[in-house]
C-alpha cells in the first residue's frame, strides 16, 4: 500500500501529526511506503506564503479579528465561498505531487488540502484514491468538511454531533480515533526518580511544566516572576522552544531573582514527553498536538491563553471536561498554586485527562486506511 500524507506550516501541529503517523506506519509496516509533503508549498510560494503568513499574523496581531473570521468561515457565508472558491481554484496544482507517488490513500492534515482534494475527486481527478481527512483539534471546522472525502477522523467522539447535524456528513464516514502522537506520550513505561536524576530535578517537588515559546516575552516573563515568588516549595521546567530572545530574557530574569536551583530552563528539545509524564501540571497554549500530547501524559493543563479561533474551542472543549483551568490574566500564578495545593481536584483532573486520552491514534488511522484501500 501507498500512503501519501499531505501536512502544512500553518502552526506545528499538522506538522507533528504527520510524523507520528509516519514513524508508527513504517514501525507497523516495511510494505507500505509513505510520504510526507507540505501541500501548500505544492501549491506554490505564493499561496503558502499567504495562508500561512496570514494565519500567524492574524493569530498573533489581530486575534479578534482571526476570531471573527473563523466564526464567519464555519458558516455558509460568502466568505466561506470565497475561502473554498480560492482553494478550488489552485487544487489541480496537488496533481504533480499525486501523480509522482502513486497513492493508495491519500491523509489530509490540513483543511484546505481536505477541501482541495475532494473537489479534484468530484472533477475526476482522483478514481481510486481514497481521501481522509485528519481534524487536528478538538472542535470541527466547516473548511474540513469535502463531500468526496471518504473518512473524517476526529480528535474525540463528541465532535461527531456537529460533523452529522450541522455538516450534513454520513456517520458511517466519521472515526473518533484521536490525533496522532508518538508512543513516547503513550508509554507507562517510564522511571520518573530516573528523568528526575538525570534532569537535576527533586522527584519529591511538585512540578509546573511551562511551555513558554509561543507567548508573548514580556507576558511570561511577569507571570513566570510571579508563580516561582509565590511559591518556594515548587519546581519549573521552562521550554523556549525556538524562542532565542525569550531563553535570553528568561535566563537573566532566573538570575536576578535567585530561583536558579528551582528551575530549569531550556531550549529547543525533542523529549517534551519526558518533562510531561514527571510534571503536575503544564502551563501552555491550547493548540491541538499539545493538548493531545498533554491527556496523553496524564497531565492536567492550566491554559495561559487561548486566541479566538481552535485554540479557544479546544480550551472550552477542556475545562467543561474538568481536564484543565484557563487562567485568569491578574490572578493566574495564584489559580495554579491553588489548584497544586488541593491534591483531590488535582488527582480527579489527571483522571479527566486519562479519560479523554485515546491510545493508539495512530495505528488504528493506520487501520482504517488499509480497509478504504482494500475496499477499492
Amino acid at each position: 500500500m501507498n500512503i501519501l500524507i499531505f501536512t502544512a506550516s500553518t502552526g506545528g501541529g499538522h506538522k507533528r501529526a504527520a510524523a507520528a503517523l509516519e514513524a508508527k506506519i513504517h514501525s507497523l509496516s516495511s510494505d507500505c511506503e509513505v510520504n510526507v509533503v507540505d501541500a501548500l508549498k505544492q501549491v506554490g510560494k505564493l499561496y503558502d506564503k499567504t495562508v500561512c503568513g496570514g494565519y500567524h499574523f492574524m493569530a498573533t496581531k489581530i486575534p479578534q479579528m482571526y476570531g471573527v473570521s473563523y466564526k464567519i468561515t464555519d458558516k455558509k457565508s460568502v466568505i466561506y465561498k470565497a475561502v473554498m472558491d480560492s482553494n478550488k481554484m489552485v487544487a489541480k496544482r496537488l496533481l504533480t505531487t499525486i501523480n509522482t507517488h502513486k497513492p493508495d490513500v491519500i491523509i489530509a492534515c490540513h483543511p484546505f488540502v481536505s477541501s482541495m482534494l475532494s473537489k479534484l475527486k468530484e472533477k475526476g481527478y482522483l478514481k481510486s484514491e481514497k481521501i481522509i481527512s485528519l481534524i487536528t483539534d478538538y472542535d470541527s471546522h466547516r473548511t474540513y468538511i469535502g463531500k468526496n472525502v471518504d473518512a473524517f477522523v476526529l480528535a474525540e467522539p463528541q465532535m461527531a454531533k456537529k460533523l452529522i447535524k450541522t455538516y450534513d456528513v454520513d456517520p458511517q464516514k466519521i472515526h473518533p480515533l484521536g490525533i496522532p502522537i508518538f508512543d513516547e506520550f503513550t508509554s507507562t513505561d517510564f522511571d520518573k526518580e530516573e528523568i528526575c536524576k538525570r534532569e537535576g530535578l527533586d522527584p519529591n517537588k511538585q512540578t509546573v511544566l511551562l511551555m513558554a515559546g509561543s507567548f508573548g516575552v514580556t507576558s511570561v516573563l511577569d507571570f513566570y516572576k510571579e508563580l516561582a515568588l509565590e511559591s518556594e516549595n515548587l519546581q519549573f521546567i521552562v521550554i523556549t522552544g525556538n524562542n532565542k530572545k525569550l531563553y535570553k530574557h528568561l535566563e537573566e530574569l532566573i538570575d536576578e531573582i535567585g530561583t536558579k536551583d528551582s528551575t530549569k530552563l531550556l531550549y529547543f528539545v525533542d523529549n517534551v514527553y519526558d518533562y510531561m509524564h514527571i510534571s503536575d501540571v503544564i502551563v501552555t497554549k491550547p493548540g491541538g498536538l499539545t493538548v493531545t500530547e498533554s491527556l496523553a501524559c496524564h497531565l492536567p493543563l492550566a491554559i495561559y491563553s487561548a486566541f479566538p479561533g481552535q485554540e479557544l474551542d479546544n480550551a472550552v472543549f477542556l475545562t467543561k471536561q474538568n481536564a484543565a483551568l484557563l487562567l485568569d490574566k491578574k490572578r493566574g500564578a495564584e489559580e495554579i498554586i491553588e489548584l497544586l495545593e488541593d491534591k483531590p481536584r488535582l488527582e480527579s483532573m489527571r483522571q479527566t485527562c486519562k479519560r479523554l486520552s485515546i491510545p493508539n491514534s495512530a495505528e488504528n488511522i493506520f487501520k482504517l486506511a488499509k480497509k478504504l484501500a482494500e475496499n477499492n
